[in-house]
């Protein structure tokens, strides 16, 4: 009982780590609840998934692919260069052998194991969520500006970019969700800022 008491304890500290991405209430978004829309879109999702997939797997994914964060906190993406993501990658494995070790259940080892390794049809959906989910925010946040304030406007350019739309064409689905949110922000970006998108990828890329 103890151990699972522990555990307890530890994932609640989930929902007290905090992402650099914005809500659309204007507050910063949990990691938890990044966690908690992913989950709702592969429910929705999956009835139109070219690729038949396990929901109770992907759900164990979700649910838990970030959980290391509780112990090892989150790093915004535009802060990863090479040596923080070595520092990362070794304080994840660290919090990962902690989280086996409460609780001792070889399923939940072998979800942190297959989310890693990215082969099965369930991780590659569940990574492509856990993009796809920044998406949404991009969208809905109350105030856009403030994605403009990282690193010159690191965001934006991941976001309009031709390899970050990658992330998705293993699933007309997702490609086709990620162009109608990737439209809705480019709207957005015109109408409240006074921005065209182009600016961030270059005119060649004006038709993508």
């Amino acid at each position: 009982m103890k151990n699972l008491v522990d555990f307890f304890t530890l994932a609640e500290k989930l929902e007290c780590e905090y992402r650099s991405t914005r809500m659309s209430d204007g507050t910063q978004q949990s990691v938890a609840s990044h966690s908690w829309n992913m989950a709702m879109m592969a429910i929705v999702l999956q009835p139109y998934l070219k690729t038949p997939v396990d929901m109770e797997k992907v759900l164990k994914l979700c649910a838990l692919h970030d959980l290391p964060e509780a112990i090892a906190h989150d790093i915004p993406l535009h802060m990863q260069d090479k040596e923080v993501c070595i520092q990362k990658r070794e304080q994840e494995n660290r919090a990962v052998i902690k989280i086996i070790g409460l609780l001792k259940d070889k399923e939940v080892a072998k979800c942190f194991t297959e989310y890693d390794a990215r082969v099965s049809p369930e991780s590659k959906l569940v990574k492509a969520l856990d993009s796809l989910d920044a998406c949404v925010q991009h969208m809905c946040v109350k105030d856009l500006s403030y994605i403009s304030s990282f690193k010159d406007n690191f965001y934006w350019k991941l976001f309009f970019s031709d390899d970050f739309a990658k992330k998705f064409d293993f699933e007309p689905i997702l490609t086709n969700v990620f162009k109608e949110i990737k439209l809705r922000a480019s709207e957005r970006l015109k109408n409240e800022l006074g921005i065209d998108f182009r600016c961030f990828i270059g005119v060649e890329n004006e038709n993508s």
